[in-house]
């Protein structure tokens, strides 16, 4: 998803995908956090901003706050897409009494999950497996910062995303002390597959952001 991140963005922005493998040996979701945040230390120290779409959001919040927590440099800014924050119910319901084919098949039908992928069945088991685990470490999600991060938070949405509305984006103005902005582009849970219309709106966010960082 995110290899074509740095020619659309760069070449004043650097693009480092996070994957975290084996993440059904957390056992919640600020512990795959804490290891995040390890893995990205030696970059941390330079001006920064975390994206994170749906689940990813949740796990950049978490970040953002950890560090919070410890005195560390925190992002110029959250940019978190498709998920509502940690004090509403998780979009997605507990899918426990979901076979694999049934879970593949709302997944499907929320675009998460490419049709073609039914011509190997051992990928899709595994990304079947990885949402499972994604899934059950969303249900750990108890926050336990209390306080606004200082910094600003930008969410984003699709116009006919059927998990998170638009009323849960703005329930992430709780979560700032600073600047805040919903932004939808149209599309539903997964409307980033379509990249460049939500490239035309982050350049100048990106911009602007990089603008504010201290010569």
């Amino acid at each position: 998803m995110f290899r074509t991140w740095n020619r659309a963005l760069g070449p004043r922005v650097e693009v480092m995908a996070v994957e975290v493998p084996n993440r059904d040996r957390f056992a919640t979701l600020r512990q795959l956090a804490a290891e995040v945040n390890d893995q990205l230390t030696a970059q941390l120290d330079s001006p920064h901003v975390f994206f994170g779409h749906s689940f990813g959001a949740l796990v950049a919040y978490h970040l953002a706050c950890l560090r919070a927590d410890a005195g560390s440099m925190l992002p110029r800014a959250l940019l978190l897409s498709s998920s509502a924050p940690p004090h509403l119910p998780a979009p997605m319901p507990v899918v426990d009494h979901l076979d694999d084919d049934q879970l593949a098949a709302l997944l499907s039908d929320l675009g998460g999950l490419p049709p073609e992928l039914s011509q190997w069945p051992a990928l899709r088991d595994k990304a079947i497996a990885h949402t499972r685990t994604d899934l059950r470490l969303c249900m750990t999600d108890k926050d336990p910062h209390d306080e606004p991060l200082p910094c600003p938070i930008y969410a984003f949405g699709g116009t006919d995303d059927p998990l998170v509305s638009e009323s849960d984006l703005h329930e992430w103005h709780s979560r700032t002390t600073e600047e805040f902005s919903v932004e939808l582009l149209d599309g539903g849970h997964f409307y980033l597959t379509d990249g460049p219309p939500f490239f035309a709106v982050l350049r100048p966010l990106l911009s602007r952001i990089a603008a504010t960082v201290p010569r």
